[in-house]
């Protein structure tokens, strides 16, 4: 039985983490030179291990990390919509301090669709859909399964995965740009741990410790 490991993208120009910070949302921006950075640290990290198949958020920031991780390990690759985040539709690029009542307001409700986009709900089915998928495959692998994705769905795999409460999903923290998440079963279980890159550890924040992230309940 393989193994399944999410990968964050790496960093965007938009990844600011201050009072500039901008949604990004289904925006095809690039990564910048940081971002390529980590795409080129987390192939290498990749390589290490044996990988049948590299899925991808079809988005360009996902795709650049993905095609690193290509290079490296030789592995074919799938672009997939199914593994984009959370469809913010008209609130993409806007500052996040500027639109706060706005996410707040889907937050409570998340039924209610973004303005031009999808509900909370409606990317939590699309996304359990793919990861579900992506399970299955990698429980019928002797290899590594990879799937570079994005923030929002490192966040909401854990209550995906245990049947959690989407309303206790965190709408922010989590893994930083360049993370690897490895899905392993425990028993009946799934258990999420994050694989930090030495040269990027003194930019990760340590939210996974909270059992509400990355363990379940």
């Amino acid at each position: 039985m393989g193994k399944l490991i999410l990968v964050r993208h790496g960093k965007t120009v938009l990844n600011s983490l201050d009072d500039e910070e901008r949604l990004r949302g289904w925006m095809d921006m690039p990564l910048d030179e940081q971002g390529l950075r980590e795409a080129e640290v987390t192939a290498q990290r990749l390589a290490q291990y044996p990988v049948a198949h590299i899925y991808s958020s079809d988005l360009y920031r996902a795709r650049q990390t993905a095609d690193a991780a290509v290079r490296a390990t030789l592995a074919p690759i799938t672009h997939t919509s199914g593994l984009r985040p959370w469809n913010l539709g008209t609130l993409a690029g806007q500052r996040v301090k500027d639109i706060l009542p706005i996410l707040q307001r889907l937050e409570l409700d998340p039924a209610l669709p973004a303005p031009g986009g999808e509900s909370f709900h409606q990317f939590c089915d699309r996304y359990s859909k793919k990861l579900e998928e992506l399970l299955d495959l990698a429980a019928r692998s002797e290899e590594c399964i990879v799937a570079v994705t994005h923030v929002r769905n490192l966040l909401a795999a854990p209550a995906l995965l245990h049947g959690g409460d989407r309303a206790q999903i965190p709408v922010n923290g989590g893994p930083k740009t360049g993370s690897l998440v490895w899905v392993e079963k425990n028993g009946k279980r799934w258990r999420l741990r994050v694989d930090e890159a030495p040269e990027l550890a003194h930019q990760m924040p340590k939210p996974l410790a909270s059992p509400r992230v990355f363990s379940g309940s």
